[in-house]
């Protein structure tokens, strides 16, 4: 496989990935109506009718994470890093194996380091990624990550469905815009 290949089947795998995990989201959300995202962690759209569902969405976030610790390899990218992100990555889908419900526990242990994981890959990839490390300096990287970060902590303040939300969201900006300003080298 030439390594222009390698690079875009990753910045692709990264983008499919992401909008896996906002379409399946979003439907769960039309179908459960009494599901309520204000006040409702996203991992608790498993406990509802379509809630198999939700390995989807999971799947989408671990290819996503995959698909970018894929493509920056011929970047010479540290191996330290890209084990870091396929850890990541297999923790999502971890997550979606083990929905919440009867493992719980697993689900959330899982899902909290990932996030953990996934923040500290954000931080570290303007020094780990090798020559794909301008495509998210730190002024991209570290901004997304204290988002992540800083919407953690607003989540004890605000409703905890939409600091996570807004958690989920500075993650999934983070990974299109580097899987787009590779598909763009």
């Amino acid at each position: 496989m030439s390594d222009i290949t390698k690079r875009n089947w990753g910045a692709i795998t990264t983008v499919g990935g992401v909008m896996l995990f906002i379409v399946t989201v979003v439907t769960l959300h039309i179908l459960q109506p009494t599901y309520d995202p204000r006040h409702q962690l996203m991992s608790e759209l498993a406990l509802g009718q379509y809630g198999w569902a939700m390995f989807y969405a999971f799947l989408g976030l671990a290819a996503a994470v995959f698909g970018v610790q894929s493509a920056i390899g011929i970047y010479q990218a540290t191996r330290s890093y890209r084990i870091l992100l396929s850890v990541a990555a297999t923790l999502f889908l971890l997550a979606g194996v083990y929905p919440l419900g009867n493992t719980s526990m697993v689900h959330i242990t899982v899902i909290a380091v990932a996030f953990v994981l996934s923040v500290l890959a954000m931080y570290l990839f303007p020094f780990s990624a090798g020559r794909a490390s301008s495509i998210a300096p730190r002024s991209l990287s570290w901004t997304l990550a204290a988002g992540v970060a800083l919407s953690v902590v607003l989540g004890h303040v605000i409703p905890i469905g939409i600091g996570q939300r807004l958690a989920a969201g500075c993650l999934l900006l983070w990974l299109l815009t580097v899987a787009w300003k590779l598909l763009r080298r």
